[in-house]
């Protein structure tokens, strides 16, 4: 059995450009076009001011969760619940199968969701509320967690962290030569006006510690992508410059990911699933008899197989049976 597992996923692309465009194979022109455009237009500038905080909020991080989200939706335990159409953007992405027990976080993620859909048969009462939300933050809190999520944010960082007047993004300075433009980014720092134009920038007082380790923990994530041998250099060179406020690094420790994800992702197609009208077996629509419908019977099997496993399930059943009459199945063409 393969480590990684492929899939074919769609991705919005948003109007803050989260856009990934994960392990395809660029071809010859688009290979050209960027050797072009790094003749011209790569600068080290540009390289130092690529950031994925954009109006205070990391793009990265909601790409990563993003992808994360739609991952799970393909889970095979959860997979007959979401019913949406494909959006437009199709890309091949490899996640490792060992990085995560992500079968397990999606189930739990539609656990979650279910408890928070009001509807009068009460499907919401099947799902132990209080167990899930233990154990989704039992997850979020955990080791792997952590490093699933740094994984995932490196994977979509070099294409959607872009600069904003040419929209050259880290990805075309990583094959243009990574490790070339990070030997570039060292000289950099190491430079007398780099140091001048940071100690001018927090004496002005309008530039905080914090700010300063957010950015210099970004310069250290473009390093582990283009050039990771160069992380752990850089971070003595800054620890060295005494004048500067003392850096924490975040690579090994930061929570990429935030916190558990937002369950509003994939409540329409959870309310879709409970109010899915199901028919008895060889029963027709075109009957005259009334008929018994049942409401939500994707959402009962799952819960009563995959949740059950998890030690989730109440126990208890949805009032979910109603009784169509052949007048209110009939339309007026």
């Amino acid at each position: 059995m393969s480590v990684c597992e492929s899939l074919t996923i769609a991705v919005d692309i948003t109007a803050r450009h989260i856009m990934c465009k994960i392990n395809s194979k660029d071809d010859a022109s688009s290979k050209n076009n960027n050797r072009k455009m790094s003749s011209k237009s790569l600068n080290i500038d540009t390289l130092m001011e690529l950031s994925p905080y954009v109006d205070g909020t990391d793009i990265a991080t909601e790409a990563a969760r993003s992808l994360l989200v739609e991952f799970l939706k393909s889970r095979k335990s959860v997979q007959d619940l979401f019913h949406t159409k494909t959006r437009s953007l199709k890309q091949e992405v490899k996640i490792d199968a060992y990085l995560f027990d992500f079968d397990y976080l999606a189930r739990l993620y539609v656990c979650q969701t279910i408890t928070q859909v009001s509807d009068p048969c009460k499907f919401y009462t099947m799902v132990d509320k209080k167990k899930v939300e233990e154990k989704i933050h039992e997850l979020c809190d955990g080791l792997r967690w952590k490093k699933m999520g740094f994984a995932l944010y490196t994977l979509v960082f070099p294409d959607i962290v872009k600069d904003s007047k040419t929209s050259i993004s880290l990805r075309t300075f990583m094959e243009d030569n990574g490790e070339l433009w990070a030997s570039r980014i060292f000289s950099e720092v190491k430079s007398e006006q780099w140091l001048n134009r940071m100690l001018r920038r927090i004496i002005k007082g309008n530039y905080t510690e914090s700010d300063y380790n957010r950015d210099m923990n970004v310069i250290l994530l473009k390093l582990h992508l283009l050039d990771p041998k160069t992380v752990m250099p850089m971070y003595e060179l800054l620890m060295r410059l005494k004048a500067l406020p003392g850096l924490n690094l975040e690579l090994a420790t930061r929570n990429y990911l935030g916190g558990p994800l937002d369950c509003s992702l994939i409540l329409p197609d959870i309310e879709a699933a409970i109010h899915k009208e199901s028919l008895p077996v060889n029963v027709s629509r075109l009957s005259l008899n009334e008929l018994d419908l049942y409401l939500g019977v994707e959402i009962i099997e799952f819960v009563t197989n995959e949740v059950k496993e998890l030690g989730l399930w109440t126990g208890k059943t949805p009032q979910n049976k109603r009784v169509s009459k052949f007048k209110d199945r009939c339309t007026v063409m």
